[in-house]
């Protein structure tokens, strides 16, 4: 039939042939210009990263030569054009990360002609490019450049917040603790354990508003049981007391467990007075840690409420119950537990195999 194409059993239109063949030729043109495009990116890549080697190369010795003697420093800003500062600075970050005290003094003094760019970059519309900015201004340009990386603590980025928390948060610049802890509650969806050792970093300096900050009843939960983990990693004696008030007032379940965590590692003896109620809590996380610190606080006359709850439900409270009793002084107690054919005579077993190990 004139003007008719028959295909795979169907008859196609002079009209629907011309329109497959356009899409055809859209496809494999769409499909030349990907490829060329390709081709274009991966010689651009391999040109920067030739380039950045040449640029390692030709700093590296005289940037080490300066860390070494710092009257070279002048010398080898001389080497860095401005296009390439930011690669020059990303050079720098590098050693910083590596070394302290008059090493990092020296490399920060070579980067500060080369730092103002940064500030303007820390106020890009681009999330990444702000947090590269905030990361190099608090690794190179503090104190110089602290109202910047403050700043940045209130970015509408959580991302950059916190790589401008993480600059601040450091032993050799303890007075921007404040700022940091004002605004850890922007940051209480990332891992406890994590914003707990930033803070710890932060050293002694910092123990005080630790301390008072999870003794604020006012506070928001989340963020006191921050606060109460890194005093725990700073191993603070004084938040005993601070630690055992929390534990008679909190209701919420992560902060009393982390005040309990605390106890364990700082308390007193007397402070087992207030733990004892909680080991019969119906939550079993807070029971858990509740007997994990009576274990560490108490005497031998908690080992009997201790092997009691060795035969808890849970395996986690039982764990810690025996490991408990036999803290407490309960080595005795627990033998005779194994000799008995207890149903808890195999964690018994398992607990002080495990002191054996140690």
């Amino acid at each position: 039939m004139p003007g008719l194409l028959l295909y795979d059993g169907a008859v196609i239109g002079r009209d629907g042939l011309i329109a497959l063949m356009i899409v055809v030729a859209v496809l494999f043109v769409g499909t030349v210009v990907l490829s060329v495009y390709a081709v274009v990116m991966r010689s651009v890549h391999l040109a920067q990263d030739r380039e950045s080697r040449e640029l390692t190369e030709r700093w590296r010795d005289p940037v080490l030569s300066a860390v070494a003697d710092p009257s070279l420093v002048p010398s080898v800003q001389q080497l860095v054009e401005e296009d390439d500062a930011i690669h020059f600075l990303g050079f720098i970050i590098e050693y910083a990360r590596r070394v302290r005290g008059e090493e990092r003094d020296v490399l920060r003094t070579l980067a500060r002609p080369f730092l103002p760019g940064m500030v303007e970059r820390a106020g890009s519309h681009r999330t990444e490019m702000r947090a590269w900015a905030v990361q190099t201004l608090g690794t190179l340009g503090l104190p110089d450049h602290a109202d910047t990386v403050m700043a940045a603590l209130d970015d509408a980025s959580p991302l950059v917040a916190m790589v401008a928390a993480r600059a601040l948060a450091r032993k050799d610049t303890p007075q921007y603790a404040d700022a940091v802890l004002a605004r850890l509650h922007r940051f209480t969806g990332w891992n406890r354990l994590f914003l707990a050792s930033m803070l710890a970093a932060m050293g002694p300096a910092v123990s005080e508003s630790l301390r008072n900050g999870l003794g604020d009843e006012g506070g928001a939960p989340a963020t006191r049981a921050v606060m109460a983990e890194a005093l725990r990693l700073q191993g603070d004696f004084l938040a005993g007391d601070v630690a055992a008030g929390v534990v008679q007032e909190a209701e919420d379940r992560e902060l009393l467990a982390s005040a309990l965590r605390l106890l364990a590692a700082v308390g007193r003896p007397e402070h087992a007075e207030v733990v004892r109620p909680l080991c019969e809590s119906d939550d079993v996380v807070v029971r858990a840690q509740a007997l994990h610190a009576l274990g560490s606080l108490g005497d031998e006359d908690d080992v009997a409420t201790l092997v009691g709850a060795m035969a808890d439900p849970d395996p986690w409270p039982a764990l810690y119950a025996a490991r408990g009793a036999r803290d407490a002084g309960g080595k005795k107690a627990l033998t005779r537990l194994i000799d008995s054919g207890d149903p808890s005579a195999a964690l018994a077993r398992q607990v002080l195999a495990e002191e054996g190990g140690q």
